[in-house]
């Protein structure tokens, strides 16, 4: 009876007192480690309520936290600790102290009693800290009590950008139907699996924990006390590891206290998002399977299990241990690891690597993670072909290595189901990759054909290798392979002529191919060269006009006083008007008298995005449509055709793919025998010529990582909206916005990762005004906006509208970043206000608010 009363009593205590408690500071925040298990790093932790009360000392959490849920006042409790966290996070910035993520504990009814997202949302908002500083946890039976309420709260939560954890998984009935129908960030599983460890409880953690990764949910196990845990936690591949092992839950900085005292470091905001790309990259570790980290010159092992150490026969080492022995500095593998990392970089993809080492016989895949200042993650998956139990593959390879014929310069297998290749013979000769790695199949052909395979060739090429891809029966004992000449670019920079033949491998599928490439005799290449390229000893090839009788001999004779030059110059002013129409970057074009295209350069058709002579060849600038105003285009090819005149940068717009370029174009007419025969002329970009005389990357108008207008173009637009203003009334506004938390973005993660947030503000301006006005960046994170708009409500509304769309911002670049949009507008018409100083005033009052804040 008497135990009976001591309840009744504190549960009346607890529920009377609950505001007492709050406001007196009876109820304590402390946090509790979590530490991430690839580096033994603390990576967040987890806040706990502790009520230390005047007259029943410190009440255990489960007494005040039932009393509270049994008396609808849980919310009061959570929505303090929610206040409390953040004030402790803005604190410990403020002072340069560490901080780190935390995750609080929600009850199902703190979404009933109040608006949780707002209690969170507006403590984030007054203590200025970032969202992904909290994770919430929730549990599987608050879903189950209202699944359509916790199903809104999940989604409304995430959006914003913050992380829902799942608490106690496993402790339920459904928790494979919760993670099918709910979005979690993490799990967490039941401390129970850990509290008796045995073979059973292993396998359904172990198994957890995989499927959990492989639907990209991150996993935490809490009530970890021993070493052995920690050790079957880690061989799992668990990626966050909490319990008393680690630390009680304390107080702030008694908690930071015991981390120190341990040697334990803390995990920085910027290296988050990458450890946790390789955490979740430990999926399927049955098979051999490391996590390694590359400094662009030395490897170091975040990760191997047992099969991979069985694989290469360093069982019983630790990962020091194995690096110093793998990655020794003197080890004449270690230029080969380098060049396969670097290479594996390069395609942010997955590399196959062969090689061989103390008699054995490797083949390493890599996959590439992800990086971040300077360092690199890849997971590696080895197989040692050497062994008894890979005889097959390394009889397979030795078949196909018979198959190879030393006639050729350079042999490659190609797999393509797998979509690879990999060089037998000679290497890979005319495309990146080492000796011994295969590379993926089209990407390739892709970059052989754009760097190595003659322009005129390329069609050709590509039909020639999707022949393999007909499959196998369009070969027979009568065309055993297929064979195509193509001029292939040499280390010189000459085009030769190679001889490519496919070949299938017979009593494999369908799926393996011999490509060999081979030089051809001399005589067969002069016979293709006379066949293929033009031959400018005949004036016939190089006709200018629809008159046959108009040749380029002719045409060169007026410019020699009427006098005919020798084959030879004439031969070499051919190839020169050749290589300039087919490689340079002039934008040349040529016109009969009746001002139809005769020739184009490849420069122009690439301009125009043109993709054959035929669309154009016969055809006026007024049937191609593309410029802004035919009028002065054909009076001035009027006047060179008709009075013979020189028109030297005459300005004009043009139309391409909807978008207005300012050109200038030069024009000069070609003459036969005294008489014009047509027009021979040439256009520039202007906006491309500026940044090419500058030495700039993009146009003058645009800035350089949004793509807006940049502050010198935004000027003279502010011009014309004035005019509009003074001539017909019509009344304009400016916004201005500034993200005021772009600083610690940049602090946090790098200027990269700040200009994408810098660019994605951009895109999200434009996403709101579309084609309603016009936007631009002024500085750093400041924006404009200019538009026509009639009201101040309207204004106010567009503005708070472009304000939360950018807000809506929470993950850049992978990494979870929280704006903080400040806002000032004024309409033109607005008090003292002047076409001159409405942009500056609203700026200034804009920096002067934030400045007082």
């Amino acid at each position: 009876m008497s135990e009976s009363k001591d309840v009744n009593a504190i549960y009346e205590h607890v529920v009377s007192h609950i505001d007492d408690a709050i406001s007196n500071g009876w109820i304590k925040a402390y946090y509790q480690p979590v530490i991430r298990g690839l580096t033994g790093q603390l990576c967040s932790a987890e806040s706990l309520a502790r009520w230390i009360d005047p007259e029943y000392g410190l009440l255990a959490p489960d007494k005040f936290i039932s009393a509270l849920e049994a008396s609808n006042n849980i919310h009061k409790l959570d929505c303090f600790l929610v206040d409390k966290v953040c004030s402790d996070i803005h604190e410990h910035m403020i002072i340069g102290k560490p901080t780190f993520p935390v995750s609080i504990n929600f009850s199902r009814l703190d979404f009933i009693m109040c608006d949780m997202l707002d209690v969170v949302e507006t403590a984030v908002m007054k203590y200025d800290i970032p969202r992904d500083y909290l994770h919430f946890e929730i549990t599987e039976s608050m879903i189950a009590q209202d699944e359509e309420l916790m199903k809104n709260v999940i989604e409304s939560f995430r959006n914003r950008g913050y992380e829902i954890w799942m608490d106690d998984f496993g402790s339920g009935y459904s928790s494979l139907n919760l993670l099918k129908d709910y979005d979690f960030d993490l799990v967490k599983m039941d401390m129970r699996f850990l509290s008796d460890v045995t073979e059973k409880s292993k396998s359904i953690l172990r198994s957890a924990i995989n499927l959990a990764k492989q639907i990209g949910i991150k996993t935490l196990s809490e009530g970890v006390e021993t070493k052995e845990q920690i050790d079957f936690l880690l061989s799992v591949g668990c990626g966050k590891l909490q319990g008393y092992y680690y630390g009680k839950p304390q107080p702030y900085d008694e908690m930071l206290k015991s981390i120190a005292d341990k040697h334990i470091e803390f995990e920085q905001r910027q290296w988050r998002s990458y450890y946790e790309t390789a955490c979740l990259a430990l999926v399927g570790l049955d098979r051999p399977l490391e996590i390694i980290e590359y400094d662009g010159y030395n490897f170091k092992t975040l990760f191997m299990n047992e099969a991979y150490k069985k694989q290469i026969s360093l069982n019983g080492y630790n990962y020091e241990e194995i690096d110093r022995i793998i990655y020794n500095s003197d080890s004449p593998l270690m230029p080969k690891y380098r060049k396969f990392a670097d290479k594996t970089i390069k395609s942010k993809g997955t590399e196959t690597f062969f090689y061989t080492s103390k008699g054995n016989y490797y083949q390493l895949n890599a996959t590439y993670l992800a990086d971040n200042a300077g360092k690199y993650l890849f997971r590696g998956n080895i197989n040692n072909i050497s062994l008894d139990q890979n005889t097959a593959e390394r009889d397979q390879l030795n078949n196909k290595l018979k198959e190879l014929n030393h006639l050729h310069e350079t042999v490659l297998l190609i797999n393509k189901k797998e979509n690879i290749t990999s060089p037998l013979l000679g290497g890979y000769n005319y495309i990146e990759g080492s000796a011994y790695s295969p590379v993926p199949l089209d990407r390739t052909l892709k970059s052989f054909e754009e760097k190595f395979v003659y322009p005129e060739d390329r069609e050709s090429f590509k039909k020639f290798m999707s022949f393999m891809y007909t499959g196998k029966k369009e070969f027979s004992k009568e065309h055993p392979f297929a064979q195509k000449t193509i001029r292939v670019k040499q280390e010189d920079g000459s085009y030769l002529w190679r001889d490519f033949a496919i070949l299938p491998l017979t009593g494999i599928g369908d799926s393996e191919y011999l490509l060999t490439i081979s030089a051809i005799t001399d005589e067969m290449s002069r016979a293709l060269d006379k066949l293929y390229y033009p031959d400018f000893s005949d004036d016939e090839t190089s006709s200018l006009s629809n008159d046959p009788a108009v040749t380029l001999s002719s045409v060169l004779a007026d410019s020699n006083n009427g006098e005919l030059y020798d084959d030879d110059t004439t031969t070499e002013y051919a190839r020169l008007w050749y290589s300039l129409i087919k490689n340079s970057s002039y934008k040349l074009f040529w016109k009969d008298k009746d001002r139809r295209f005769r020739g184009v350069s490849k420069s122009f058709l690439d301009f125009y995005e043109i993709k054959s002579l035929d669309d154009i060849i016969g055809k006026t600038d007024e049937e191609m449509h593309w410029h802004v105003d035919d009028g002065p285009y054909q009076g001035d090819e009027l006047d060179v055709l008709g009075k013979g005149l020189r028109v030297y940068n005459a300005p004009g717009q043009c139309i391409v793919n909807g978008v207005v370029h300012n050109i200038i174009c030069n024009k000069v007419p070609i003459y036969k025998g005294g008489k014009i025969i047509g027009l021979v002329g040439s256009f520039a970009d202007v906006d491309e010529e500026i940044y090419r005389v500058q030495k700039l990357k993009n146009p003058t108008k645009l800035d350089t990582i949004t793509r807006l207008m940049n502050i010198k173009a935004f000027i003279e637009i502010m011009m014309d909206y004035a005019i509009q203003y003074n001539d017909s009334g019509r009344n304009y506004a400016y916004i201005i916005l500034h993200n005021s938390n772009q600083r610690r973005i940049e602090e946090s993660y790098g200027k990269e990762v700040a200009s994408s947030v810098i660019r994605q503000m951009g895109e999200k301006i434009i996403d709101v005004i579309k084609q309603n006005g016009a936007a631009s960046r002024l500085k750093e994170s400041y924006f404009a906006i200019i538009t026509y708009i009639d009201s101040k409500e309207k204004l106010d509304e567009l503005t708070q509208k472009v304000k939360e769309h950018i807000e809506s911002i929470n993950k850049v670049d992978g990494k979870s970043v929280t704006l903080r949009i400040n806002t000032n507008n004024h309409l033109r018409t607005d008090p003292g206000l002047t076409d001159e100083t409405i942009y500056p005033i609203t700026l200034r009052e804009l920096e002067q608010s934030e400045e007082k804040k």
